[in-house]
């Protein structure tokens, strides 16, 4: 367990504090050279992740050193990774398609990678049960460098039938991408090359940050959910894991519901119906801590199944409101700054994710869960807040 903490602490370190500057970087390089530079670290990383984790299984003298250095690259792999995802789905995906059809390929991609996260954990449980750990370890080694071959000639296919990809449409001075909504921040303005300065100068700076608070709650149906259902309640690990199914159903529906609605009732209003589910969901995730069988009240009830099925439900409203939020950030944040944009933004999602980490060190108790529902509510509607003023001040609604 320390170690799998020590690595999940590393890859969000690695995160938070470079994930920016590199997306600044890749912002100043071609798309083409970009791409090469992310999906070679990307493989390689996961390559060398392999052979040391291997070390440190049959070479005894060195094994506490592999181990870290096998931690280490994991860390470098999950950096890299999400500047990939980053480009393609952020930047490439633009200049590939039409505007009239983003909606609807950002709802692909989601599915896809919820899909594909559903996946992996069974493919890798089968992986290990069948062949065992060094066995598993050198599958993926090949299929690291298999995955390169096949990424390297299909983007190679896409980026030279593509001429849109060969170039990037540069910030002239006479244009400002800021407007009034960043009025807050002008005391950026003389930074304007930096990091933080490109991030808080976007149009939808108040739509990112609200974004950026759903990650500082439980409402995502995380281990820490799952934790406390167990210790809490009689319920089985085959009703919490059917929930959890359930939660994960919503949030495709919820996808597949903002591609209908973005094309029926607009963008901007598909993410206020996402919002109204979300804060309806959170609202009842509240109410859990006085209705019977809370931990708080000691006393026996179905709060711990009530608040499970709000959260799992809550997962509609919100991906309709984070894929309208993706939606404006795509569109609005000019091509040139995407890469630091996004790349911050994933830092940012992943700094206020830890404060909800080090929460259960301070409070462990199960009677104590309900400081992470009342902390999880305020920061869900004070992201929602901020959607509003966005809203408000860019579309005047």
């Amino acid at each position: 367990m320390r170690f799998l903490s020590i690595g999940q602490f590393s890859e969000t370190v690695v995160q938070t504090i470079f994930g920016g500057y590199l997306g600044r970087i890749l912002d100043k390089t071609s798309r083409k050279i970009a791409i090469i530079i992310v999906v070679l670290v990307n493989n390689l990383s996961v390559l060398f992740s392999v052979l040391a984790f291997l070390g440190s299984i049959y070479i005894r003298k060195i094994s506490m050193i592999s181990l870290y250095t096998s931690i280490f690259f994991c860390a470098v792999n999950r950096l890299f990774l999400n500047s990939e995802k980053m480009i393609l789905s952020k930047d490439w995906v633009l200049k590939v398609l039409d505007d009239d059809k983003l909606s609807q390929q950002n709802a692909i991609l989601t599915t896809l990678d919820q899909f594909l996260n559903v996946l992996a954990p069974i493919g890798v449980g089968a992986l290990l049960s069948i062949f065992g750990i060094p066995e598993t370890l050198l599958i993926f080694g090949v299929f690291s460098i298999v995955s390169f071959t096949l990424k390297s000639v299909l983007l190679y296919l896409t980026y030279q039938s593509n001429k849109s990809l060969h170039y990037k449409r540069q910030l002239s001075d006479s244009e400002s991408h800021t407007s009034e909504s960043t009025s807050y921040f002008n005391s950026l303005k003389a930074k304007k090359t930096g990091v933080l300065a490109t991030y808080f100068q976007q149009k939808t700076i108040f739509a990112a940050i609200g974004m950026a608070l759903f990650s500082k709650t439980v409402m995502g149906f995380d281990n820490l959910a799952v934790g406390y259902a167990k210790s809490s309640s009689s319920l089985s690990i085959f009703t919490i894991g059917m929930i959890r199914s359930y939660g994960s159903l919503a949030g495709m529906l919820g996808v597949i519901s903002y591609t209908i609605m973005e094309k029926r009732i607009g963008l901007i209003n598909a993410g206020f119906v996402g919002l109204m589910v979300q804060q309806v969901c959170s609202i009842v995730a509240v109410l859990t801590i006085w209705i019977p069988g809370s931990p708080f009240l000691e006393n026996e009830g179905h709060s711990v199944l009530i608040l499970l099925i709000a959260i799992a439900t809550a997962r509609y409203g919100l991906w309709c409101l984070d894929l309208t939020i993706t939606h404006s950030m795509q569109t609005q944040v000019p091509e040139s700054e995407r890469n630091t944009v996004f790349g911050f933004h994933t830092a940012l999602c992943q700094a206020l994710s830890v404060p909800k980490e080090l929460l259960v060190i301070f409070f462990p108790e199960p009677s104590q869960f309900y400081l992470y529902i009342l902390s999880s509510y305020t920061y869900v509607t004070i992201g929602q807040g901020l959607f509003c003023i966005y809203v408000r001040k860019t579309h005047g609604k």
